[in-house]
């Protein structure tokens, strides 16, 4: 229902201790009262969990060589103790159950599931007040794979079971190329006792719209009731309005209306501004004096358009248009499928810092829980929203079938009905895609289900979102970049030369950039043995991203443009100096993906949006991630992070027309600026200067030319060749006028040699201890240094991979994760001959 967090004369009960589970052959054990007939070996079950997470808090649990878990049917039983109803009703609640399920209360049966996205609540008044043996029996799904069913028209090569498009479950577990073999199996989300008192609400209709200046909640609820209802009242922040309370049936009310508030503070992504929210509450009295008041959680005013003019797509919040950035979302722990509410706020916490102000949940994963979208809420951070189907021919002719998607589907949305961070809704991930890729007719490519069901649930019950029919679609064939949504690839999996970013027009990219970017040594060594070495490991390659029946995997990407940068060659380098090239590789993931976004966001660009494909690694490993499965960022973090500043600084290579200062103001105010640049060999000699003055619109950018600033011709981008180049480097510095403060660099090497160069740049670094147990590291260079990065175990750097012009100085904080140990550490650069020692700053020091 819709957000309805907590109703004050409920008592909701977590049934999360006391469970055991145990694996049987499929069909071995049809009914809970043969269990006692057989010697099996009961294990202690995590509820919420799965049989994954089951036989990881056993342990020890091998996630690269997990049992079939599958191929078995999975017992889950305990007792559970039933309030007496006292003339309320008893529900027992089940919020996931993966997937092909069966319950049973005191051996009755009174639920029976085939849908892992859908919740259940199931009326136990007439078992109410004694304890219940309740027991759970998850079907073998590899089993009911086996059966006979209508080919699809066209297969994938993605999942590893075609017949898995006749089951409403998640991809995940299924996609060898990329994800563990940990399918979902069991009540992967909560089981709860729920007594209902006074009053039991059995549908809510509620929503938010902008009229005007204000703002409007509309309410229209059914109830069931065990006395009369007498009145009801609507409460949006301080404003209030009185429902109208209908008798409907026997105990059955509707209460419905309006609060209408005459000036509201506008819900924005927090990149445009701040994502007001207003707390709503419901106070329903019963005839008696009996009082009922029911949480309805937050709410957000705001507006979305998307526009398509001229084969764009282009999403403004509250008239303003935006540049969405960020990245695709994936389960914080692929094997429970669950997180904490502390797990959900660090890591979007994450996403925010980084200044990334869109998630995409893809279909191949699963619809979140209500603590990721309300901490999107709170964080300004927008949502696109996948249903949860992919890459696969689905069976929109089974009625059984179409039903259950319409539910599923109605269900979802009921859940987030008043999240203002829901911005795009999407009907499935690379199915369009996939069909035309295998060369079926554009007829072939989609059907009823994205074309009406769920489009039609979301016109109902979400009209204020767009709907999208498939990730991506829109032009001649659905992957074409120049209209539409595109899965933009060019610049990575394909090897296209970095112009491709330009040359390819996108217009919004939900997907791109994806390498196999490599953790810091903390993670390796957390995966790999003492005296393992990654790069060639069994165990490192079986985690690399790979698409299934290709002759390359996403590491051959990453040192393709590894060569490209710097000049090198990967395989020789791998097996002669490990370390450089791991460090080379994790440089060659931030600048690429910070150079493309960059390319994305200049004045001039076709592009609206582009989404990183991942934000977090499944496991430990170099995976598609920007942050490793620990919550550690890696270096294409950090890359992501400078170029989704609100104001950015770039230099493009426009060719004969030598290099462009480009600067992007995406905050609401205009900018007055003043830019240098400079152009430097050996690292620290200049050998032309230039500065210019600017006023930046807001929503708007400047470019110039970094010739025309200097005053003269320098070659810039080496294009001519007239014998050897002037320069190495070229430096580009804005500066807030006023203030003559330092807004942000930007960097552009003439050719790839630059980080072969590893000598004494005159790095110094010193800490300054905090109050909280952070430091603050002092930075200061007499040479340019390459892509500085921080190995100090336990501490995690607020930048990190960031390069220092000649002669500069900057500070960096580093903050203490959970396990950090005394604060010590090395600066690395690619350029430096050796690491510089962090020195400590004598305790009276003060803090620069």
């Amino acid at each position: 229902m819709a957000r309805i967090r907590n109703v004050s004369s409920h008592r909701v009960t977590p049934l999360e201790t006391g469970w055991q589970a145990v694996a049987v052959e499929p069909g071995a054990v049809d009914h809970p009262s043969r269990l006692s007939e057989r010697a099996l070996a009961w294990l202690s079950a995590p509820v919420p969990g799965t049989a994954a997470s089951l036989l990881r808090a056993a342990g020890p649990f091998d996630i690269d060589r997990p049992p079939p878990l599958d191929t078995r049917d999975w017992w889950y039983r305990t007792e559970v103790a039933l309030p007496a109803a006292e003339g309320g009703a008893v529900f027992l609640r089940f919020d996931g159950l993966a997937t092909l399920a069966e319950v049973w209360l005191d051996d009755e049966p009174v639920l029976r599931s085939d849908n892992m996205f859908l919740a259940h609540s199931v009326d136990v008044t007439r078992w109410a007040g004694g304890t219940r043996r309740l027991a759970l029996r998850f079907r073998s799904l590899a089993t009911a794979l086996q059966e006979r069913r209508a080919r699809p028209r066209w297969k994938t090569r993605l999942v590893d079971a075609p017949h898995l498009r006749w089951f409403r479950t998640t991809l995940l577990g299924h996609i060898p190329g990329w994800c563990p073999q940990v399918p979902p199996v069991g009540p992967w989300r909560p089981v709860s006792v729920e007594h209902h008192a006074g009053m039991s609400v059995e549908s809510a209709d509620l929503r938010s719209s902008v009229v005007g200046a204000g703002g409007a909640v509309s309410v229209d609820m059914r109830v069931r009731a065990w006395s009369p209802v007498r009145s009801a009242t609507v409460r949006v922040g301080e404003g209030s309005a009185s429902l109208t309370c209908e008798a409907v049936g026997e105990g059955v009310w509707r209460l419905h209306g309006e609060a209408r508030l005459e000036s509201v503070e506008r819900w924005w992504p927090h990149t445009h501004g701040e994502p007001r929210l207003y707390p709503v509450r419901l106070d329903v009295a019963l005839e008696g004096g009996a009082a009922v008041s029911l949480d309805a959680g937050q709410v957000g005013f705001r507006t979305v358009e998307l526009s398509t003019a001229e084969g764009g797509f282009a999403l403004s919040i509250n008239g303003v248009p935006v540049f969405c950035r960020g990245a695709c979302w994936t389960p914080l722990d692929v094997v429970s499928l669950g997180g904490t509410e502390r797990d959900y706020a660090e890591a979007l916490e994450l996403m925010r810092s980084a200044g990334m102000n869109m998630v995409r949940v893809g279909g191949t994963m699963v619809y979140e829980d209500d603590r990721f979208y309300e901490a999107c809420d709170a964080r300004g951070i927008l949502v696109w929203q996948d249903f949860m189907f992919a890459n696969m021919d689905y069976p929109a002719e089974d009625a059984a079938f179409t039903a259950n998607v319409r539910r599923e589907a109605e269900q979802f949305l009921s859940r987030v009905q008043a999240c203002p961070s829901l911005t795009v809704l999407c009907g499935n991930s690379e199915a369009e895609q996939q069909a035309a890729m295998m060369g079926m007719a554009p007829s072939m490519w989609t059907g009823p289900l994205f074309e009406k069901v769920l489009p039609e649930a979301g016109a109902s019950l979400r009209p204020d979102v767009p709907y999208w029919r498939s990730s991506p679609s829109g032009g001649a064939m659905p992957f074409h970049t120049r209209t539409g949504v595109t899965h933009y690839y060019g610049v990575g999996a394909y090897l296209r030369p970095m112009e491709d970013a330009r040359r390819a027009g996108v217009r919004f990219a939900s997907e791109c950039l994806a390498f196999a970017n490599v953790p810091e040594d903390a993670t390796i060594e957390r995966m790999l043995a003492d005296g393992e070495a990654p790069a060639h490991h069994p165990k490192w390659k079986a985690r690399v991203p790979r698409d299934p029946g290709a002759g390359w995997d996403f590491e051959d990407v990453r040192d393709h443009y590894v060569g490209l940068l710097f000049g090198v060659e990967p395989a020789r380098l791998r097996y002669s100096d490990t370390a450089r090239y791991l460090a080379l590789g994790r440089v060659t993931s931030s600048e690429v993906m910070a150079a493309t976004l960059s390319e994305f966001r200049r004045p001039g660009s076709t592009c609206h949006g582009a989404l990183v494909w991942f934000f977090r690694d499944l496991w430990p490993g170099a995976g598609w991630g920007v942050v490793d499965s620990t919550g550690l960022p890696k270096a294409a973090y950090y890359g992501l992070k400078c170029a989704s500043s609100n104001v950015l600084l770039s230099l493009s290579d426009e060719g004969l027309d030598g290099l462009d200062v480009n600067v992007t103001n995406d905050t609401g105010s205009a900018l007055d600026v003043e830019l240098e640049v400079a152009f430097y060999r050996d690292g620290e000699v200049p050998v032309a200067k230039g500065r210019a003055q600017a006023v930046v619109p807001a929503r708007g950018g400047v470019k110039l030319s970094a010739e025309a600033m200097a005053g003269h011709f320098v070659d810039s981008t080496y294009a001519y060749r007239f014998g050897p180049p002037g320069h190495e480097l070229a430096v580009a510095s804005l500066f807030e006028r006023a203030s003559g403060r330092l807004l942000q660099r930007a960097f552009h090497f003439a050719h790839a040699a630059m980080a072969s160069r590893r000598g004494d740049v005159g790095l110094e670094a010193v800490a300054f201890p905090g109050a909280d147990g952070s430091h603050t590291v002092r930075l200061r260079s007499k040479r340019f240094v390459q892509a500085v990065s921080f190995e100090t175990p336990g501490h995690v750097p607020d930048d990190n991979y960031f390069h220092l012009a000649p002669g500069d100085e900057r500070t960096v904080v580093l903050r203490p994760r959970p396990s950090a140990r005394a604060f010590r550490g090395f600066v690395h650069a690619l350029n430096a001959a050796t690491p510089v020692r962090i020195e400590l700053a004598p305790a009276e020091a003060a803090s620069p």
